[in-house]
């Protein structure tokens, strides 16, 4: 049987990650994701630590977590994410998640609605 596929955008990742979110209920599906995926969340790492949110030794612990995942990584489109991004006026990283979504014809795992719709 072949495993669905789902895309994951970072707010989703991060739910799962931080110790004080809401932690979404797991999911069956195989994680996809354009690469800057993996960039985001080092960045939201990174900001958690300097906010004081987390210290900088769990933030090595969640990176190196998210890194034992099994997410697969594609590369997009970069014409057609930034005509997405001024159709529908989003930034280009998050459409590059809904471009993703839409090419795979799949579900994306965001905590934004807007995102959620166009996907």
């Amino acid at each position: 049987m072949k495993t669905k596929r789902i895309v994951v955008d970072t707010s989703y990742v991060l739910s799962w990650l931080l110790p004080d979110e809401k932690s979404p209920k797991s999911t069956k599906e195989q994680l996809v994701a354009p690469e800057l995926l993996v960039y985001e969340v080092i960045n939201a790492l990174k900001t958690s630590v300097r906010c004081k949110r987390i210290a900088d030794d769990i933030a090595k612990q969640l990176l190196h977590e998210f890194e034992s995942w099994n997410v697969q990584y594609f590369k997009i489109d970069n014409e057609s994410v930034l005509n997405l991004a001024i159709t529908e006026g989003l930034s280009g990283y998050d459409a590059s998640y809904v471009y993703l979504a839409k090419k795979m014809k799949c579900k994306l795992l965001t905590w934004d609605k807007k995102l959620r719709k166009l996907a």
